[in-house]
């Protein structure tokens, strides 16, 4: 039976490396490399994976970050109460992350669309990347002919 590779936090000894790898690797965005920071996030944790041999093969740093899933607004309410209601809830959900330590709120919507607007005058900006998610509850799924 093979030895699997092992999963874990970073440990103050494996610094230099994971300097080392970040410096030269010009694929890492400095926006990422700047939110990778405790300073920046102070949520943040680094994850380590290790071959057999105890041998770090990657670094993984992850922070929390709050993501509004949609915002409903009453559909009867005129749009200086809505533009009132998004400052408010801009203000108390910043409010409520800063206590975690959670430094940043997404959204997702698309530009065309008025939340997209107010949000650009508000502090979001849009993130040119790509957006690769992982949805943890199909990965946990049990097949139907395993049930």
């Amino acid at each position: 039976m093979s030895e699997s590779y092992t999963f874990r936090l970073a440990e103050p000894n494996d610094a230099p490396a994971f300097e080392a790898w970040i410096a030269d690797n010009p694929q890492i965005d400095p926006k990422d490399l700047e939110a990778g920071m405790k300073r920046n996030n102070p949520t943040v944790l680094t994850f380590a994976v290790c071959d057999p041999s105890g041998k770090v093969i990657l670094f993984a740093p992850v922070y929390a970050v709050m993501n509004l899933a949609y915002i409903a607004m009453n559909p009867e309410a005129r749009a200086s109460e809505k533009m009132q209601a998004l400052a408010t809830l801009l203000d108390g959900a910043a409010a409520f992350a800063v206590q975690f330590g959670v430094r940043e709120i997404n959204t997702l919507t698309r530009s065309d669309y008025g939340v997209a607007k107010w949000a650009l005058a508000h502090g979001f900006e849009v993130d040119a990347r790509e957006l690769f998610r992982c949805d943890l509850n199909k990965l946990m799924e049990v097949p139907e002919q395993a049930v």
